[in-house]
């Protein structure tokens, strides 16, 4: 659960790190389970999670192997060990303390940032994408399977933007990303992250993360979670997993 102090602060901030949360025994196995992943990443059993290439989304300097997967996609559908983690009542049981209940999955993925090839995710506020209302009836956790550094491309955030609404986004040709027009002078907080902690925001806080610099993976777990009697233009609620009551 979360102390009133930590609440203070998402609802101030727009997020705030829950440290140490997720047993270390699932952590590895979902570390190893995105390791066979990457290995077979021109797989059936890959390409069913949305396996997606640097080079897919743009790099000009990767090339397609194990050592360069960025991104899987709907984990749970397919993935025992992902779907336990999603439905997990610790973290849920979070999520329901500041969204209410019932819940469901949204969506999930795992973000991956391969050593010195991951590249940036762009400026933006989750529900860009997804559009919910109540965009405070939406939240994403970010679960860090490794250590999530400054040099290595860890969360950053424009600290109270949640409180800004929902910002017009445009595309940027080539990639994947919608970008807002932020004012000048906005001052950016990294969230470093332990391998364990989860890192919860608001769907309307502004973020990005970086590029890797460093020799080690950056990858983590997210699951966007979103509140039953919401409005979600894009998904079916009825298909959604249902997390919480």
């Amino acid at each position: 659960m979360l102390t009133g102090e930590q609440k203070r602060f998402f609802a101030e901030m727009g997020f705030v790190i829950v440290p140490n949360l997720i047993p270390s025994h699932r952590l590895e196995a979902m570390r190893r389970r995105i390791e066979e992943l990457c290995e077979r990443w021109d797989s059936e059993e890959a390409r069913r999670v949305g396996a997606q290439q640097e080079a897919e989304a743009g790099n000009p300097i990767a090339v397609r192997t194990a050592a360069t997967v960025r991104k899987f996609s709907g984990l749970t559908r397919y993935e025992p060990i992902f779907r336990e983690q999603a439905m997990d009542a610790t973290l849920t049981a979070i999520v329901a303390e500041l969204i209410g209940t019932p819940l469901l999955l949204y969506d999930d993925q795992a973000m991956l940032k391969p050593p010195f090839v991951g590249s940036a995710k762009l400026p933006h506020q989750d529900n860009a994408y997804f559009r919910v209302e109540p965009a405070d009836a939406c939240v994403t956790c970010w679960i860090a399977l490794d250590d999530a550094t400054v040099e290595n491309g860890c969360l950053h955030y424009i600290a109270g933007s949640h409180k800004w609404g929902l910002l017009p986004h445009r595309a940027i040709p080539g990639t994947p990303h919608l970008v807002p027009d932020l004012p000048d002078g906005v001052e950016w907080t990294p969230a470093p992250a332990k391998a364990g902690d989860v890192v919860i925001h608001h769907s309307l806080t502004v973020h990005f993360s970086p590029d890797n610099q460093s020799p080690f993976w950056r990858r983590s777990f997210i699951c966007h979670y979103v509140r039953a009697d919401a409005v979600m233009p894009q998904k079916d609620p009825t298909q959604l997993l249902r997390v919480r009551d």
